[in-house]
């Protein structure tokens, strides 16, 4: 808030003085390091517009004064503290930081290790669907393979993956048209349209 008043007792060598207000109110201390720009010349009885700032002794003093009739606009309003004070930004910061790297490695924990499929060897030779597997190959696939529980298509890796559950687990639904061929939508046939 922009004050006005009178200024009294100032002392050009000690840079000081007192704003006595138009309104009633105590006389505000100044020194010259609360003049926004200092004019060239100052007397008692001059009229000063002012804003009243607290120092850190706790007293109130002039702050960003300006002679009248000098010629720039007035300083903005001094701004209060508020919660927007750079330690509470910083502090905000961390926190918020800290909880998106807390969730990303909650996320990243529970998706590659609820959901990880157990790594399996990479067969080089795949058998094709239509032709039969020879027992010695037959027996190769079987030893990368377990019953885990899988029924449905959707939960197998690959055609000989439900091959070999077709052939060795129980209660399997991965055989629609019960031809032999299981999966055949998804790994071990030709789509049809």
């Amino acid at each position: 808030m922009l004050h006005q008043g009178k200024l009294k007792e100032w002392d050009s060598a000690q840079g000081t003085g007192f704003l006595q207000q138009d309104k009633a109110g105590p006389d505000i201390r100044i020194c010259s390091s609360g003049f926004r720009k200092k004019p060239d010349q100052l007397n008692n009885g001059d009229l000063i517009f002012f804003q009243i700032e607290v120092d850190s002794e706790g007293k109130a003093q002039a702050a960003s004064a300006y002679k009248a009739g000098q010629r720039f606009a007035p300083a903005p309003a001094l701004k209060k503290p508020a919660l927007s004070t750079l330690p509470f930004q910083q502090l905000l910061s961390v926190v918020v930081t800290v909880t998106i790297l807390a969730w990303l490695g909650y996320q990243s924990v529970y998706l590659f290790s609820a959901h990880a499929a157990p790594a399996l060897p990479v067969i080089t030779e795949p058998a094709p669907s239509d032709e039969p597997v020879s027992p010695a190959r037959q027996t190769r696939y079987e030893q990368h393979f377990q019953c885990e529980g899988k029924q449905h298509c959707s939960e197998m890796l690959s055609c000989d993956e439900a091959k070999f559950y077709l052939k060795n687990c129980p209660d399997v639904m991965i055989d629609g048209d019960n031809d032999g061929i299981p999966c055949e939508r998804q790994h071990c046939g030709h789509r049809r349209f």
